[in-house]
């Protein structure tokens, strides 16, 4: 933009006068969070739309340690931008930890539907976990997808039925019935029929010493806010 004035100390003062309200106007966020460095394609694509929408400047730093997203431009429009990446951050961490979950669950139980060859075949760890759960939960039915259509799981009678009255067989099987039973640590808590508990350990038991002692030997200037178990 022009700007004109009576004489160029009176302009040179006006610019002087809009480049203080811009910088005042001016901040910038930083977000750390090691899982940072797993963004890919779709987390990136959004991080550039909300660049466009709200004329803020975004960096993307996932080589550094921990990696980092700088978010400059104007106040408000950066306080909104760092609510959707924590959000996205967030449900990353969500997603991890599902995954961690199913993973567990799968190494106790494998629910299986009867195939076309008239074998079972194992659910995908994700859903193998949700049936588990509403098992658990004594819901009555879960719906579940098995090959790209929607079945409606009783599991009562391990029956499933899509919307046109077909009918596939559910097996459960537990992966630990034939197992000898251990002795387990005395610092374990109940589960009270969870399949999956996470625990924030403690800062004296011997877990929590192991994961400082090696967190320590590469970031010795890092603050450990907590440690949790499965």
């Amino acid at each position: 933009f022009q700007i004109c004035g009576e004489s160029q100390n009176n302009v040179d003062a006006t610019e002087s006068w809009i480049k203080n309200l811009i910088l005042k106007e001016q901040f910038e966020n930083t977000i750390s969070d090691e899982l940072i460095e797993n963004f890919g394609e779709r987390q990136i694509e959004a991080l550039a739309d909300l660049q466009r929408r709200k004329h803020v400047t975004i960096q993307l730093e996932n080589k550094l340690s921990p990696p980092c997203i700088k978010i400059s431009g104007i106040s408000r429009d950066v306080c909104f931008v760092s609510v959707e990446v924590q959000k996205m951050i967030q449900k990353m961490k969500y997603a991890e930890e599902e995954r961690s979950k199913a993973e567990l669950v799968y190494n106790l139980v494998e629910w299986r539907y009867l195939g076309s060859n008239d074998t079972f075949v194992a659910f995908d760890k994700l859903t193998n976990m949700q049936l588990e759960d509403a098992k658990i939960a004594k819901k009555p039915h879960l719906t579940v997808r098995i090959n790209e259509k929607n079945y409606k799981v009783d599991l009562t009678t391990l029956q499933a039925n899509d919307d046109q009255g077909k009918t596939i067989n559910i097996q459960r099987v537990p992966k630990n019935e034939d197992k000898q039973l251990i002795e387990l640590p005395v610092q374990w808590e109940d589960m009270r029929e969870e399949r999956v508990k996470l625990v924030n350990l403690k800062t004296s038991c011997q877990e929590y010493v192991e994961v400082q002692d090696r967190f320590k030997r590469t970031c010795a200037s890092f603050v450990i806010e907590k440690v949790k178990s499965y």
